[in-house]
C-alpha cells in the first residue's frame, strides 16, 4: 500500500525531473522486452511465443547493438 504523500512526492519528482523521468521510462521499456516472463498469458508473450526464432533473432541484435555502444563509450 502505496501512501498518497508518498504518491504526491514521486509525482512531484517527476514533474521537476522529466528527463529523467523520461530515461527511466525507455530503460523500463528495453528491460520488460528482454526479460518478459514467457509463462505469462499476455499479448507480448503470444506473439513472442508464434513468432520465437524473431524474438531470439531481435535479442541477438540487441545484444550486438549493446556491445557497440558501449564500445563507442568506453
Amino acid at each position: 500500500m502505496v501512501r498518497d504523500s508518498t504518491r504526491k512526492a514521486i509525482k512531484e519528482y517527476k514533474k521537476r525531473n522529466p528527463l529523467q523521468q523520461t530515461y527511466w521510462d525507455r530503460k523500463a521499456v528495453a528491460h520488460s522486452f528482454i526479460t518478459v516472463p514467457l509463462t505469462k498469458d499476455t499479448k507480448l508473450v503470444k506473439a513472442i511465443n508464434e513468432n520465437r526464432q524473431q524474438y531470439i533473432d531481435d535479442l541477438k541484435s540487441l545484444k550486438i547493438d549493446i556491445t557497440n555502444r558501449l564500445k563507442e563509450l568506453e
